[in-house]
């Protein structure tokens, strides 16, 4: 092993150990209230593990409004190891992570050949606090998952522009696939492959008749077209990826113009670009969920893209004689385009987990500028040093601390509403964690400030139903769910929790009637066609209860209260 592998291999080590040492307290976490579920917990389809019929669902359903197989095979396979610890789960996170700060070292050091420049940048990733999201939380296995394999395409790129054979490109091709197949944010690595076109590899040409032969035929120097086509099967795999998105996430998670209108997007993307440079910078106030404002005032949105244009102006005339700073700059603004709102998705105005990746813009621009600084000012050396070993115990800190808000969701909403304003969504989900902890008052108490500040969020009054039912009040209950079904008419939950209530209460009829509206809306609900079993059972409509027994047993076939009713139905049938 010659020196600098050796040198390689212990700075991966010395990158390992402090990456695990800062991170090593998500291991006490457990699962979360807020997509865990989803991704985990109630998915059947997971907690079940790896089999045929489970690999077929995660490559045709677009569940959780997403389609991303590798991340479902992931969480199986986490199933498969771990079982329902979620030590495990955190675990694999971790490695993840860890595994991506190594790979980001040696993909800088094989392309600009330096190495201490390329350990600083490596570390920030490592420690930076608004990474704490896609680290700490299970359900964004997604962005780390998805990192991975595009940081693995960047080293098969790298690999390609020396070689220029057919194997490090079909390498590059797959690793880029089973990234979008994780999370397709990463649409843009086409574009940040240009970017490195341009610095360091420095692959730019002119026009092809001012290139030396030798040169283009290597691939050292091409025309920007012919760049172009070189990535011509990512670009179609990006687009690809962009279209199967739409399509899952229009039909339950993406907003319409009508409920949030192009100026409203605009205006809340350049603020959001701002909010995400100041946080990189200086990480304060950092919270799971960052509400959508009701407004933006036009001197606050026309103000933040002025500073934009003025910022982008200053590196773009820098950028002369110092490359890096223009490829850092658009890597930054380039790589959240896809999650910065213009295609709304969601509840939030931005989030931590979307800067896992574009955050490496700025960390190259700041230490390629900072050792800029220690070359010409040759006194600035050890000032500008202690300053960086500064900054990375000061961001290691923070990251430590706030990883412990991760530890349940208790804590982790009440830090979001701490740190956050007029956040209902937060509210919300804290009151779900306070029922879970059957805290019945406290929670009412936080769905009665989500109906002040949101008076037409559904859920709260669903919510709020569910525990007056719990409390022996089905006619309180009803009333808040009916409230809630006025509001939100297609909902399967409030449709659900209603024919509970009215099952309680006696009302057969009208309980089957809102069981089968549920199972119109989610065929595979195993609880309604459970108690729909009971309530048919009880009707002596033996047939019917039959089927719904059934179908509840093939869901979940480890359901023994469903396969008795079953029995039951079977004998009583057998009997009559």
């Amino acid at each position: 092993m010659n020196r600098s592998i050796r040198t390689k291999a212990s700075f991966c080590f010395f990158l390992s150990v402090l990456t695990i040492t800062v991170y090593w307290g998500v291991l006490r976490n457990g699962f979360l209230n807020y997509d865990d579920f989803q991704y985990v917990t109630n998915n059947r389809h997971v907690t079940s593990g790896i089999s045929m019929e489970n690999v077929v669902w995660a490559f045709t359903s677009g569940y959780a409004a997403n389609w991303h197989p590798i991340t479902w095979l992931s969480h199986m396979l986490d199933v498969e190891l771990f079982g329902m610890d979620p030590r495990g789960h955190h675990l694999v996170n971790l490695l993840f992570h860890s595994a991506n700060t190594c790979l980001l070292f040696l993909i800088l050091t094989r392309i600009t050949g330096t190495v201490w420049r390329s350990l600083l940048v490596a570390t920030l990733f490592a420690v930076h606090p608004l990474h704490v999201e896609s680290v700490a939380w299970i359900a964004e296995r997604k962005d780390v998952l998805s990192t991975f394999f595009g940081m693995l395409a960047i080293i098969a790129y790298s690999w390609y522009v020396r070689k220029r054979t057919a194997w490090p490109y079909l390498v590059l091709c797959g690793c880029f696939l089973l990234s979008l197949m994780s999370k397709p944010m990463m649409v843009t690595l086409p574009f940040v492959m240009l970017l490195l076109d341009y610095w360091p590899l420095q692959r730019f040409g002119t026009r092809d008749a001012d290139i030396p032969v030798e040169q283009r035929q290597a691939g050292k120097k091409l025309p920007f077209s012919r760049l172009i086509i070189e990535k011509l099967p990512l670009f179609i795999f990006a687009v690809l990826s962009c279209y199967i998105t739409i399509s899952v996430q229009k039909v339950e998670a993406m907003h319409t113009l009508q409920v949030t209108p192009l100026s409203f997007r605009i205006g809340n993307a350049l603020v959001a670009y701002l909010s995400y440079l100041g946080k990189t910078v200086w990480p304060h106030d950092l919270a799971v969920l960052y509400p959508l404002p009701k407004t933006i005032p036009l001197l606050e949105s026309s103000g933040a893209g002025l500073l934009l244009l003025l910022i982008s102006y200053a590196v773009y005339a820098l950028s002369h004689k110092r490359a890096y700073l223009l490829v850092g700059w658009l890597w930054f603004l380039g790589t959240l385009v896809p999650v910065i709102g213009i295609v709304q998705v969601g509840l939030q105005s931005m989030a931590d987990r979307y800067t896992y990746f574009p955050s490496i813009g700025i960390y190259i621009m700041s230490v390629w500028g900072i050792s800029e600084l220690a070359i010409r000012w040759p006194s600035w050396r050890v000032p500008l040093a202690v300053a960086a070993g500064g900054i990375i115990v000061m961001y290691s800190f923070i990251t430590w601390r706030y990883e412990q808000s991760w530890v349940d969701s208790t804590a982790l909403f009440s830090h979001a509403i701490d740190v956050t304003a007029d956040n209902y969504y937060a509210h919300y989900m804290l009151g779900n964690a306070l029922y879970e902890e059957n805290r019945f008052e406290d929670a009412l108490d936080q769905f009665a400030i989500v109906r002040q500040l949101e008076p037409r969020f559904a859920d709260a009054y669903t919510n709020m139903g569910i525990i007056y039912a719990k409390m022996g009040q089905p006619t309180e209950a009803i009333k808040y769910f009916t409230t809630a079904l006025s509001l939100k008419p297609e909902s399967k939950d409030v449709h659900y929790n209603i024919a509970v209530a009215l099952q309680a209460q006696g009302k057969a009829e009208e309980a089957i009637a809102h069981y089968n509206e549920v199972l119109r809306l989610d065929p595979e609900n195993v609880g309604a066609h459970y108690n729909l079993g009971i309530v048919l059972m009880g009707l002596e409509r033996w047939d019917e209860a039959i089927s719904h027994f059934a179908e509840a047993v093939r869901l979940k076939p480890g359901f023994e209260d469903a396969r008795r009713g079953l029995q039951w139905c079977i004998q009583k049938k057998a009997g009559t």
